[in-house]
């Protein structure tokens, strides 16, 4: 049985695949305009769940993606091979682990991650960490592959 400290979610910020929820599955060609607290209240997290993912927009060029996370949540060193990701922090703190280091985010933090190179997060506030993730290509596919 994992000890709460050793959770470890699939799917970010790749936090992506096994929590995606659609709020509206919108080809990009299309206009969006929303707030991020109606997407929250119109995807709430579902019971037993420590993460989600909420895609708002994709084509072939990009996936949109909001994240949320509860405490103490982990996604272990992973990197993306065809994929470059852009998170920006609206909620919460954590920790990256990028540059072979761990650091803080907050919100208004902004993290760019070329493809091929390792970055990992936890969650270190005690309320849900929220972010929107950007992946270009989009994501049509599990473009994670951990690291030890």
């Amino acid at each position: 049985m994992l000890s709460k400290r050793n959770i470890s979610i699939w799917g970010i910020v790749g936090f992506l695949f096994l929590f995606v929820v659609s709020l509206t599955f919108v080809n990009a060609t299309e206009q969006i305009l929303t707030h991020i607290d109606e997407i929250l209240k119109a995807n709430p997290l579902p019971a037993g769940e420590k993460a989600q993912t909420v895609t708002i927009a994709q084509d072939d060029a990009i996936s949109l993606l909001v994240l949320r996370a509860t405490e103490g949540v982990v996604i272990k060193s992973h990197l993306h091979k065809t994929h470059d990701e852009t998170v920006y922090v609206i909620k919460g703190t954590a920790q990256m682990f990028i540059n072979d280091k761990w650091v803080d985010v907050k919100p208004g933090t902004l993290h760019f991650n070329p493809m091929g190179k390792v970055h990992s997060l936890k969650v270190t506030g005690n309320e849900p960490l929220v972010a929107i993730s950007i992946f270009t290509p989009a994501m049509k596919e599990p473009d994670r592959h951990f690291v030890e």
